[in-house]
């Protein structure tokens, strides 16, 4: 390529777009002027990045814009289209769930995992799925539908149960449903201190024209928001609705992560990846930014670390009704540096997942821990239980930093009564080593115990009953304190090293998986003596239930209709099932 290919470039602002020899976009920018943006690829360059960027370019498309707003919007585009190599990507961690009122008539109201140009709202994305259906349930509360059916229908149970207001009916005009689903709206918002203001005026107007049916219900999702808002975790002065952005980056990898704050309070967050090729922080942050917020609606305040230096956004962000803010109360600060603490240990985690960091983790585990060898096997033990009763233990396996599944174990506790962990943890640790011992297997090089200098004790206890000397530890959850053998003080491991996150990785896996067999153990249980009494249902039917329920108490308030679906059940017993449950509920009324 030429020595500058931008001399023939107009003045106007537009998008460039940087090809390699097999024509492929490999990176895609914006500028107020092309000619003088392009041009400085071809100076001398002190970054590595724009060095190697120029070395492969082949050849230069643009494209002339209005304005530079109007050429950010085009960028975005056009990374999101191509993907470039060299720009900075943004991606979901996962597909959060996001809560959608469809562009219909009468909208309903359902949960989706992308946003889409269709012109209806999009609410969130929330961090988990039972989030969602928890405010999907308040939402139907207020009188919005969930059905899909063809309206006008008749009405169906959630309007006899008062979970919809039935606009499949005549009596429901379009005004008042616009009004109900306008309510929805300003409560997934999160301005629901607003909404309950709104909702208290009408409860008092209806009741001094004495229509006290409708003002009670009205009440009734007043005390629903009201409680709702009194289980919010975080609470902080103010009532904007805030973005805080923080991330970290290691080499071309990082990790991004949103807070969000409405009315004062934390209502949930975003976790994100990048690669960044060797991008500056500037570069960085405006990345984020502009593809973040290219289908989210931003809030009106975005917390960010530092501002970036494009005015181009701070105006586009402006025609969204939002702006960008350094930290400047003590809250504003406290939650940043919350977010970027978040977002370090993030990325460390995502690197010991990839084996990025295993090495570093395990040559330092081993220097502060003064083991006589490289940990390169550790097996951690973990008990869970509920007041003694379906207790269960488990052990998760790592070798080399890295999860080792198929060697994963659990149990159940058999000779231990009541509600004693050191008793059960001994019991674990016994029946693993024994088991190995007798079959000549190979020790781990580390045996790490969820827990205090209780468990360890009882660990070791168990180990040495067998005639054998391993490397042992415990790892407290509260502090983090690294127990150890004949030490009265614990190892404190500095918060963010991989040594650090690869000990709490392993203990947090050991904590799942005991307390998922702990869990599905209790159900069993539950389930079980729930419909002993049940004639013609036996062991595969009541498994079947479980599967398909989740819980009993979801299965009492399942209907015959839905009772029916559950596989390996005939129509009959189904229905008894579901007389069992309604019946023992008059017997109780």
């Amino acid at each position: 390529m030429y020595r500058d290919p931008a001399k023939k470039f107009p003045e106007s602002p537009g998008v460039y777009l940087m090809k390699d020899r097999d024509n492929k976009v490999i990176y895609v920018g914006k500028a107020a002027s092309l000619r003088d943006r392009v041009s400085q690829y071809f100076r001398e360059q002190e970054s590595p990045k724009t060095r190697i960027l120029v070395r492969n370019i082949h050849d230069i498309e643009y494209i002339v814009t209005e304005n530079e707003v109007e050429a950010l919007v085009l960028e975005s585009n056009l990374i999101k289209e191509h993907r470039p190599r060299y720009n900075v990507k943004l991606r979901d961690d996962k597909a959060y769930p996001y809560i959608k009122i469809t562009n219909e008539d009468f909208p309903r109201i359902c949960i989706v995992r992308r946003r889409e140009h269709d012109g209806a709202q999009y609410f969130g994305p929330y961090p988990n799925s039972k989030a969602v259906r928890e405010m999907i349930k308040i939402a139907s509360g207020l009188g919005i539908r969930r059905c899909r059916k063809k309206i006008p229908c008749p009405s169906c149970l959630n309007y006899h149960i008062k979970q919809c207001a039935a606009p499949c009916l005549a009596e429901m005009t379009r005004e008042k449903y616009a009004e109900i689903v306008r309510n929805v709206a300003v409560f997934l918002k999160g301005k629901r201190i607003q909404l309950i203001r709104s909702l208290t005026n009408e409860m008092e107007r209806l009741a001094n024209i004495q229509e006290y049916e409708t003002a009670a219900r009205i009440r009734d999702q007043i005390n629903v928001l009201e409680e709702l808002s009194a289980k919010q975790r975080v609470d902080m002065s103010g009532r904007k609705e805030q973005d805080i952005i923080a991330y970290a980056v290691s080499n071309s990898t990082g990790s991004v992560q949103i807070f969000h704050v409405s009315e004062g309070k934390l209502i949930g967050r975003d976790t994100l990846t990048l690669k960044s090729e060797g991008s500056d922080e500037n570069e960085v942050l405006s990345s984020i930014i502009k593809q973040y917020y290219q289908d989210v609606v931003p809030p009106e305040e975005i917390i960010v670390p530092s501002s970036p230096d494009d005015i181009s956004m701070t105006l586009w962000l402006s025609e969204k009704g939002s702006r960008l803010k350094t930290p400047r109360t003590a809250t504003e600060k406290g939650l940043l540096n919350l977010a970027q603490e978040n977002a370090g240990m993030l990325l460390h985690q995502k690197m010991l997942a990839e084996g990025k960091d295993k090495d570093e983790a395990v040559q330092e585990l081993q220097k502060a821990l003064s083991l006589p060898v490289m940990p390169s096997i550790i097996e951690a033990f973990d008990i869970s239980n509920i007041s003694g009763t379906d207790a269960t233990g488990s052990l998760a396996v790592f070798e080399n930093g890295k999860p080792d599944k198929k060697n994963y174990r659990r149990f159940r506790i058999k000779t231990v009564k009541g509600a004693d962990d050191f008793a059960m943890m001994k019991e674990v640790v016994g029946r693993t080593y024994r088991r190995r011992r007798d079959e000549r297997k190979r020790m781990p090089d580390l045996v790490l115990m969820d827990g205090g200098k209780g468990q360890l004790n009882a660990a070791i206890s168990a180990i040495s009953d067998l005639g054998l000397k391993l490397n042992t530890a415990a790892l407290a959850k509260e502090f983090e304190y690294i127990f150890l053998p004949e030490r009265d003080l614990p190892v404190i491991l500095q918060k963010g090293t991989p040594a650090r996150l690869l000990l709490q990785r392993i203990r947090d896996e050991a904590h799942r998986f005991a307390l998922g067999y702990h869990r599905k153990l209790r159900e069993k249980r539950h389930i079980g003596s729930a419909l002993d009494s049940i004639s013609g249902i036996g062991e595969k039917k009541k498994m079947a239930l479980l599967q398909y329920f989740g819980s009993v108490e979801k299965l009492k308030d399942a209907g015959l209709e839905e009772i029916r679906k559950v596989k390996s059940l005939t129509i009959r017993d189904a229905e008894r099932v579901h007389g069992y449950f309604h019946e023992h509920e008059k017997l109780v009324k």
